[in-house]
C-alpha cells in the first residue's frame, strides 16, 4: 500500500538507514519483539539515545528509558540500564507490554481547517503531527484533533483512523482531505487510487539538477536488504515524479534547489526516493540523506502545498493551495542571507 494513496500501512519497525541499523523481525502490534543488530556507528553510544534517534516509531527517549527499566528492552538477552554503552553487533530486543484498549479521546489540538462541509474537510497538517495513534503515540495525533474539531467522521478507516483517506508522514506538512461520511470516503479513495487527484509539493533539496524540468520515471519497491526503506527497482511499482526547478542557491553551506513537484503516482516515500536517487536528497530527510543532521532543520523540508479533486457529491472541482510552512520559509530566508540566488 502507498503513502499518498487511500490505503496504506505503517511499518512500525522502520529504522533510520544512515545509521546502518539492521533488523530481523518484529511487529509490536502483534506482540512480536523488534530485534536489532547494532552497527559500528552505534559503538559506545548510550542505548536510550541511540534507539530514540534510530527507530522510526517516534518513541521518545523517556519512553525508551521506561521500557529499559521494566525489562522490555534487552541486550544479548540481558537487562541493561538506560546508560548502557552499546557495542558493535550487540543484539537488542524490544518488546512492548500489552497495550491498553485504545479509547480515542477528542483533544483540543490547534487545527488549520481550510474548508468544511457536510461531506468532507480539508486541513493544513503541521509538520511534527502524527496522523493517527500507534505505538509511542497513543494520543496527541491528528485523529484526536479531528474528533474535537469535526462533528462527523467516516468509519471506513476503522476505529483508529476515522476520516483518514490518505496520510502524510509526521514530518511532512501540508494539505490533506478528510472524509466526514462513508460515501465521501469511498469516492475519495477511488479518486486517489485512480490518479484523479492533483498533488503538488514544495521541497528544498541539496544539490543542483541537470535541467530545470525533469520527469523521473523509475519504479519503486521495498529495498532488498533494508526492508524499512524504499528503493528504485526494476520489479517495483510504476512511479512518476515531475520536477520544476524554482530557484538554485549557491550558499556558504552548499548548493540548494527549491522544487515545485507534481506527483503522478503515489508510492511510499516517492519524492524522497526519486530525489535521492538523482543526487538531490530532501533537506532534513533522516532516511534517504546521509547528511540530514548537518542542516539543523526541525522537520523535513517537504510540504504538500496543493490538492485538487472533484467533490464527492456535487462533482465540483475543489482546489486548495497553501503557502510553504514556516520551517521551510525560514530555511530559504537563511539561504537568501548567505548568498543571492544563482541566475
Amino acid at each position: 500500500m502507498d503513502e499518498y494513496e487511500s490505503q496504506y500501512i505503517i511499518n512500525f519497525v522502520a529504522l533510520r538507514t544512515e545509521r546502518g541499523v539492521l533488523y530481523r523481525s518484529g511487529n509490536p502490534m502483534r506482540g512480536e519483539p523488534i530485534e536489532i543488530i547494532i552497527p559500528g556507528e552505534g559503538e559506545l553510544e548510550r542505548i536510550d539515545r541511540f534507539l530514540s534517534q534510530s527507530l522510526e516509531m517516534e518513541l521518545s527517549r523517556s519512553l525508551i528509558q521506561n521500557l529499559l527499566r521494566h525489562g522490555h528492552i534487552t541486550v544479548n538477552g540481558e537487562h541493561v540500564r538506560p546508560n548502557y554503552r552499546l557495542k558493535t553487533d550487540d543484539a537488542v530486543s524490544i518488546t512492548f507490554p500489552e497495550p491498553e484498549k485504545l479509547d480515542l479521546e477528542p483533544q483540543d489540538i490547534p487545527l488549520d481547517i481550510l474548508y468544511e462541509d457536510g461531506h468532507l474537510a480539508v486541513i493544513n497538517k503541521p509538520a511534527g503531527l502524527v496522523v493517527h495513534p500507534g505505538p509511542g503515540n497513543r494520543d496527541g495525533t491528528l485523529v484526536n484533533a479531528l474528533l474535537h474539531h469535526l462533528r462527523d467522521l467516516s468509519s471506513i478507516g476503522g476505529v483508529e483512523r476515522p476520516g483518514i483517506v490518505h496520510r502524510l508522514d509526521k514530518d511532512t506538512a501540508g494539505v490533506m482531505v478528510i472524509a466526514k461520511t462513508d460515501q465521501a470516503h469511498r469516492f475519495l479513495s477511488e479518486a486517489f487510487a485512480g490518479r484523479n487527484v492533483v498533488k503538488r509539493y514544495l521541497t528544498v533539496s541539496a544539490g543542483k539538477p541537470q535541467a530545470e524540468h525533469m520527469i523521473i520515471d523509475s519504479p519503486i519497491g521495498r529495498h532488498p536488504k533494508y526492508r524499512h526503506k524504499m528503493s528504485i527497482r526494476e520489479d517495483g511499482r510504476a512511479a512518476v515524479t515531475e520536477l520544476f526547478l524554482k530557484k538554485v542557491y549557491h550558499a556558504h553551506s552548499g548548493v540548494f534547489s527549491v522544487f515545485d513537484i507534481l506527483i503522478h503516482t503515489g508510492r511510499t516515500h516517492q519524492i524522497r526516493v526519486h530525489l535521492s536517487s538523482t543526487g538531490l536528497p530532501v533537506i532534513g530527510d533522516p532516511i534517504y540523506s546521509k547528511k540530514w543532521e548537518k542542516y539543523r532543520v526541525p522537520h523535513l523540508l517537504l510540504a504538500s502545498v496543493y490538492l485538487e479533486f472533484a467533490h464527492p457529491v456535487s462533482g465540483k472541482p475543489m482546489r486548495f493551495g497553501i503557502d510553504p510552512p514556516a520551517h521551510i520559509v525560514a530555511f530559504i530566508k537563511r539561504l537568501e542571507k548567505e548568498t543571492a540566488p544563482a541566475s
